[in-house]
């Protein structure tokens, strides 16, 4: 009777154990978002939440006029593909649950880079966040 119970006892756990695994998330509706976002300038437009924080180009070069800077409409530069084979920029995305995603491009030859943040709000990806092309401080 100790070893059906032992047996019955692993069986259960077993199941569980398989039966409750971790989903990997499913990335493909973000990439298939991000592709369009940077096709499509209408597309574009309705995907960032104006106004929109982040930082200008070259951030440091404002000083003290900067303020409390924010990316409008009519401030907004459309965001185009990079070629990577044809740059020095690499870029790497991070992922922080289902429905963050925070994208560094970065120039290592020269120390500038950039970030987008992305987020799924309302069942839509959306940019809520950008930092324009700025020198890049290494961690200490």
């Amino acid at each position: 009777m100790n070893s059906k119970f032992n047996l019955l006892f692993c069986t259960i756990v077993l199941t569980l154990a398989l039966g409750c695994q971790l989903k990997k998330a499913d990335y493909s509706d973000f990439n298939q978002f991000y592709e369009q976002f940077l096709q499509d300038s209408l597309f574009q437009v309705q995907h960032i939440n104006f106004p929109l924080d982040g930082l200008p180009d070259n951030a440091v070069a404002y000083g003290d006029t900067l303020g409390n800077f924010r990316w409008t409409a009519e401030n907004w530069r459309m965001h185009r593909p990079i070629d990577f084979d044809k740059t020095k920029f690499e870029q790497n995305f991070q992922t922080l649950g289902d429905e963050l995603i925070i994208e560094n491009i970065i120039d290592p030859t020269v120390g500038y880079g950039m970030m987008r943040r992305w987020a799924k709000i309302g069942g839509e990806w959306s940019l809520i966040y950008y930092v324009g092309l700025n020198p890049i401080q290494e961690k200490q």
